[in-house]
């Protein structure tokens, strides 16, 4: 089936469904019928059929959800065999005059048979009239023979019935009148029809309407009854309960906890009560429903730990991804070094005033982490802090990124453009990781940015004023940048308004012991294994004596081997990372000493080592630096060049 036939398929259920089928017993009844359908607002269907030969169309409509209508013994034979309620068309007293009206003023013996429902009628104008009559009331169908033999029996001159009573007396001598069901009692009947029809329209409606909020939330909830039984949930709950279907079943055989049921009887509310189900650690929220001050029920609804964990991992992910909060402070950086905390005095000092900041430091050394702190010791700390690395970037998608853009910039541009991260720092803090990556052309935008205090979308012209504190980073020096061409003098002295200096590892190595111990008890607290004895002597040797050219970070990656080797391994495992720390410095040198001079005094060697360093690494002292695990200042010395530059 193609999906254009699926479709119309779809249609004509949702159509048929909550139909009216008229099953008339006789043809002048349907062509009444079919001549006032149209002024319904619903579906009428009508079908020719009477008695038994009824049952199979009243069966298919009935399967279709279709209301049926139907008359006298065909109506209580459909009722009777498929169990489903048929509305009855009566006989209107305009009809029943219309029948009686020669029998007015004689003496002529009348008898009434059929249905009670038309009997009665009959029997009570009859009374009014004065009319002689004699009623045979029918329950069924199968009592219409004998009633008819007892007509006989009475001598009765005219029959006045239904149709199965009229066909069942036509061997009789008598006159036999038909009561039929004129349009009035055939429009009332169908306008009953629609009232339930309508009904119950509105009812699938707002279940359809229901059953949707219930599924649009993530968590499960089950709506119960007064004796616990469930009368509706989602899908949600029937996936947390692995129950396909849970309608009927009750709620104390799917949550075993007595104090759940006492409390709901006692109509008391549960809130954050931990059970476990199925395997699973399930968090259960239950709002008593209370009626005429009874319990009639509750809500209950049911979330997954995992689940809840998850969405708030994601919840932080997403905001640590937009850069938008600042989660360390001065307090979680921990130091013995004085060198440090002298750094750290500097920065809460430079904290308290608005001034723009460049942070110099190698890789690995904290910048960022110290950039937060600074953030969250500032003056804007309930303001955002949007964080970026501008060497992470092509030019031209960091400078969307940075400024923005307008819709229709340029091809893929989002539809209603995007707002830049300078505007949503606005009020906060900007932290630009790797400044000295930044492209020539964008220092000259990023200059107008701390000149004028405002921006402007890519592809617009209409200026964007924005209040930012700005915080930068670099690994390299700015000033030798500026001497070499490759960054701008004027973007230098307007950003460079205050400096820090982060010392490395190497220059701090009274921390290294407790920067490697304070990692592996966070990551063994985190992973719920036990914390590894104390680091041997040798092993506290060789994290002191290497250079740590990665800093922090690399000492916690160093931390991280050992905790997964320890396991393996147990005191093996220190031997490994010291054997790692040899190889790593061993490779460090690769290419230094191939074809070395060594003669001379040692101080003659040393200088023609860094001289060499400083060749292959481009005549760059910071790398310089790294590369031989030494300070910036020493590879000055040797290379006589002044400190200050």
């Amino acid at each position: 089936m193609q999906l254009t036939d699926l479709s119309r398929s779809q249609e004509h259920e949702k159509r048929d469904r909550h139909m009216i089928v008229l099953i008339a017993p006789y043809k002048k009844m349907k062509l009444i019928a079919d001549s006032v359908i149209n002024q319904f607002d619903i579906p009428i269907k009508t079908v020719d059929a009477n008695l038994y030969e009824a049952i199979e169309p009243a069966k298919e409509a009935a399967a279709k959800g279709a209301i049926l209508v139907s008359r006298g013994g065909t109506a209580k034979i459909i009722h009777q065999t498929l169990g489903v309620e048929v509305i009855e068309i009566g006989v209107s007293n305009y009809e029943l005059l219309r029948v009686l009206r020669p029998y007015i003023f004689t003496n002529r013996k009348v008898a009434v048979v059929g249905f009670r429902s038309l009997t009665d009628s009959v029997e009570q104008i009859c009374k009014i009239l004065d009319i002689p009559v004699i009623c045979f009331p029918v329950d069924s169908e199968l009592e219409v023979e004998s009633k008819i033999r007892s007509v006989a029996d009475h001598k009765i001159e005219c029959v006045i019935g239904d149709m199965i009573s009229i066909q069942s007396a036509k061997g009789i001598d008598a006159e036999l009148h038909l009561i039929e069901s004129d349009e009035y009692a055939i429009c009332e009947a169908l306008e009953k029809a629609i009232l339930i029809a309508k009904r119950l329209r509105l009812e699938e409606e707002n279940d359809i309407r229901i059953s949707a909020i219930f599924n649009s939330v993530q968590e499960a909830i089950i709506a119960i009854d007064a004796k616990g039984f469930v009368a509706k949930s989602n899908s949600r709950a029937s996936e947390l309960l692995n129950i396909p279907a849970l309608s009927g079943k009750s709620i104390y055989s799917l949550i075993h906890d007595k104090e759940l049921c006492y409390t709901m009887g006692k109509g008391r509310e549960v809130s954050g009560k931990l059970e476990e189900i199925n395997g699973k650690k399930i968090v259960i929220n239950m709002k008593p429903l209370i009626m005429n001050n009874q319990v009639n029920g509750a809500v209950i609804v049911l979330q997954e730990v995992g689940k809840i964990q998850a969405l708030e991992r994601k919840v932080r992910r997403q905001l640590h991804a937009k850069g938008l909060t600042a989660k360390y402070t001065f307090q979680d950086i921990h130091t013995k070094a004085s060198v440090m905390k002298s750094c750290i005095e500097v920065a809460r000092q430079y904290a308290r005033t608005e001034s723009n900041i460049v942070l110099y430091g190698e890789t690995g050394t904290g910048k960022e982490l110290l950039a937060q702190s600074i953030h969250n010791e500032s003056s804007v700390n309930d303001g955002p802090f949007v964080a970026i690395n501008c060497g992470a970037l092509p030019p031209t998608l960091l400078e969307s990124e940075l400024f923005g853009y307008v819709e229709g910039a340029f091809t893929g541009a989002l539809r209603g453009g995007k707002v830049g991260l300078f505007e949503l720092a606005h009020c906060g803090t900007i932290f630009l990781d790797e400044i000295n990556e930044l492209d020539f052309q964008l220092q000259s935008k990023l200059l107008r940015v701390l000149q004028e205090r405002e921006i402007m979308r890519v592809g617009d012209t209409k200026i964007i004023p924005v209040s930012v504190r700005v915080i930068a980073a670099s690994n390299v020096s700015l000033k030798e940048e500026v001497k070499k061409g490759r960054f701008r003098r004027d973007l230098y002295y307007r950003l460079n308004v205050l400096e820090i200096i982060i010392p490395p590892l190497r220059e701090r190595k009274e921390d290294i012991e407790d920067l490697f111990m304070d990692y592996i008890a966070r990551r063994s607290l985190k992973d719920n294994s036990p914390l590894t004895n104390k680091l041997s002597e040798s092993l506290l040797k060789k994290l002191s004596e290497y250079s740590w050219p990665g800093n922090v970070r690399e000492l916690e990656n160093i931390a991280e081997r050992y905790l997964v080797l320890y396991p393996l391994l147990g005191d093996q495992a220190e031997l490994t990372i010291a054997k790692s720390l040899v190889e790593t410095e061993y490779h460090m040198t690769d290419g230094v000493m191939d074809n070395f001079n060594l003669s001379g005094t040692l101080k003659d060697i040393d200088k023609r080592i860094i001289h060499n360093v400083f060749n292959l690494e481009n005549r760059n002292i910071m790398r310089t630096a790294i590369r031989l695990g030494i300070d910036r200042q020493t590879v000055k010395k040797y290379l006589m060049i002044e400190p200050d530059q």
